[in-house]
């Protein structure tokens, strides 16, 4: 068990940025095998009023038994005094620390050593041995943006403005400048974000739409409800994304849109795809629910078609604190027939250009997903890094097929999928281990239910239909830890060497 003293700078400015701070945090939260604590301003101020170093040494003390989740919420933003050096020096031993963490202050005399944040992380990651492997764990991402939204939810709050406002302007602004497009609208979900960007795009009754059949069902329900026909393609081994070289084959005088899905954080093949469009005279709406920060060929995920539809459920890359979703485009038409579709229809209240839906985004949501955003391109190659190592330690296990990257894209990773000749058993058995996993579709969209009467039996997309057999989802998120990782893939070759 390793005992760190985290000084609270790392929750204070000085290290606000500070991305393995704020995992170290979070491990310390979540890890039982790490202790680690963090000493609030609060005892600064008791310094500098003259209380007497006895009752100091008591307050440390007792300071020692909350937990760190408690001293985040009660004690550690109450005061943004500095720390005499002296005190986190002697505080160390009253800890009974194994390391003082601070980033303002290198080695002073005394028996505790000081570290950064980084060699804190790097000391935790060699010395802990993994219990329980989560395959998602939302706490851990709270820790980098805890400042920064929070003063913005009390505003918020005590001005009771909730439904749109300044932060859904500000964070329209930001996305659309990250994603590389001219417009960004906030609407209330992923669903209404395809919902409203196919409308926007003219989409109706007799129309054609080509897309996937390994897919939530979002992507074509919507479809559906307008009146259109969703046109199914299957997709390529490997990258699981629509195979460009069967589009053309589909398209009929009633085809009017292509919508590629960017499944599991990999952009489609969208040079190809956009060559198709154009060559037919097709629009494009990009699936981009789980490719926050996705790059092809040197362009974000979002910035190839007429429009692109974002999901920022909790669970995504770039997750809301609820519901919440984006539409990105080049498209000025679009943009304004989105802003009027979310509101009613309202060109200004009360006067109605159209009939619309009750579509915003709430200006919490907005607050949350500002806070984040900063943060995304780091999460991401974070995602990176545990699939570049997924990838090294499984290669060779001849029952496993690993997914596919291509040179030319920068993969984030929302789910990292392998796929095997027994899911199921596979899953049980890392449960056992305390290993978290899922599966990602399990039934391809031509086979549910809901698209009984569309009379596409099974056989028609057999990569689809493997792919629901067999492939399954393994932990993902950026603080998994490395030694997380090497327990997953250790116990898979257990599995298959047993």
């Amino acid at each position: 068990m390793i005992k760190l003293l985290i000084d609270s700078d790392i929750l204070l400015g000085a290290s606000q940025g500070d991305q393995p701070a704020h995992t170290l945090l979070g491990i310390c939260k979540n890890n039982s095998d790490v202790q680690g604590w963090v000493l609030a301003n609060v005892t600064a101020d008791l310094v500098n009023a003259g209380v007497e170093a006895g009752d100091i040494n008591d307050l440390l003390i007792d300071l020692a038994q909350i937990p760190i989740n408690a001293l985040l919420n009660e004690h550690a933003l109450e005061s943004e005094l500095e720390f005499p050096a002296a005190l986190l020096n002697a505080a160390g031993p009253l800890f009974k620390a194994d390391r003082v963490v601070s980033n303002r202050f290198s080695d002073l005399a005394g028996s505790i050593q000081f570290v950064n944040c980084s060699k804190a992380l790097a000391l935790v990651e060699s010395d802990s041995e993994p219990g329980k492997v989560n395959f998602m764990n939302l706490n851990l991402g709270l820790h980098p943006i805890f400042n920064r939204v929070d003063g913005w939810f009390t505003d918020i709050i005590q001005n009771t403005a909730f439904a749109g406002g300044k932060h859904v302007d500000a964070f329209e602004q930001e996305f659309a400048k990250y994603c590389g497009t001219n417009y960004a609208i906030g609407v209330s979900n992923g669903t209404d974000a395809l919902r409203f960007a196919l409308i926007a795009m003219g989409i109706g009754d007799g129309d054609e739409i080509i897309t996937v059949p390994n897919t939530f069902i979002a992507t074509t329900e919507i479809m559906s409800q307008l009146g259109a026909k969703p046109v199914f393609v299957d997709v390529l081994e490997g990258t699981y994304n629509l195979n460009p070289d069967l589009i053309e084959d589909k398209i009929t005088g009633n085809t009017k849109a292509i919508v590629p899905v960017h499944l599991y954080g990999q952009v489609a093949e969208m040079d190809r795809i956009m060559e198709i469009a154009d060559k037919h005279g097709l629009l494009v709406l990009e699936d981009s629910c789980q490719a926050h920060g996705a790059v092809y060929k040197g362009k974000r995920a979002g910035s190839f078609g007429n429009a692109a539809a974002f999901s920022m459920y909790p669970g995504k890359n770039l997750g809301a604190y609820g519901e919440a979703g984006c539409i990105v485009t080049n498209d000025k038409d679009i943009d304004d027939v989105v802003r009027c579709l979310r509101e009613h229809g309202q060109s200004k209240k009360y006067y109605h250009r159209m009939e619309g839906y009750n579509g915003r985004m709430d200006n919490l949501q907005a607050a949350a997903l500002r806070g984040k955003l900063p943060f995304l391109d780091g999460w991401n190659q974070k995602r990176r890094e545990r699939a570049k190592q997924y990838l090294e330690h499984l290669n060779g296990i001849p029952e496993l097929v690993l997914p596919e990257v291509s040179d030319f894209s920068a993969h984030v990773f929302h789910v990292f999928v392998i796929l095997v000749p027994d899911s199921a058993a596979l899953s049980a058995y890392l449960r056992e281990k305390d290993i978290y996993t899922a599966f990602h579709y399990p039934v391809p969209l031509h086979l549910q239910d809901a698209y009984r009467g569309s009379e596409v039996a099974e056989g028609h997309f057999p990569v689809s239909e493997k792919c629901a057999k067999s492939l399954i989802s393994l932990p993902m998120y950026p603080e998994l830890t490395k030694q997380e990782v090497d327990k997953v893939c250790q116990e898979i070759r257990q599995f298959y060497s047993g």
